[in-house]
């Protein structure tokens, strides 16, 4: 029989950003796939698109891309009105 004390968690860091970055893309059809981006000088390949949503600020629609590198999972913001993407949140091994 197996306790909870058997397993132990898995230590990540979450941190919330607001961090201005680049990416590069790609398109199908009406979808835009990021594919890699650079944040504090430092490129990150995309592995995978985990999860795609909208928000509402006011008027405005804001796009939602969680994204993963196989080590590092990300929060990647798009603001279509302006093309500005921005980092909102990384969760890292710890």
């Amino acid at each position: 029989m197996f306790t909870i004390q058997d397993f132990s968690p898995i230590d990540f860091m979450h941190e919330v950003l607001n961090d201005p970055i680049d990416v590069i893309v790609s398109f199908a059809g009406n979808r835009v796939i990021p594919k890699r981006f650079r944040w504090n000088e430092r490129d990150y390949d995309i592995k995978n698109v985990n999860l795609v949503h909208t928000s509402r600020e006011g008027a405005k629609r804001i796009f939602y891309f969680s994204v993963s590198d196989l080590t590092n999972y990300f929060k990647l913001r798009l603001d279509p009105e302006f093309l500005e993407w921005r980092l909102v949140e990384l969760y890292t091994d710890g």
